[in-house]
């Protein structure tokens, strides 16, 4: 699973900085770096607390954090079409 590039991706999508997602769930902005840099694995709690900022089901949060070890059987390129129609689902959701 690759949290960092999901968490980024979404928090981005958001608009939402790193330290703005740190305050809404009491945590410290260097922490969300470090998770987005893939320094530090998050915790499920934390998973789920960025989940619910995030307005994320966590299941969606981990299927776009989801590599190709983790789905296995599918092909790189339907998996990445996967993540982008996922994303896209969340970026339409926003409006």
């Amino acid at each position: 699973m690759n949290y960092s590039k999901a968490i980024r991706t979404i928090r981005a999508a958001k608009g939402l900085s790193q330290k703005k997602l740190a305050s809404l769930i009491n945590l410290d902005a260097s922490y969300i770096s470090r998770i987005e840099s893939g320094e530090r694995i998050p915790t499920l709690e934390v998973i789920e607390s960025i989940s619910k900022v995030l307005k994320i089901p966590v299941y969606l949060l981990t299927l776009l954090a989801s590599e190709q070890g983790d789905l296995k059987g599918l092909p790189e390129k339907e998996t990445r079409s996967i993540a982008t129609n996922l994303l896209d689902v969340l970026l339409s959701a926003k409006k």
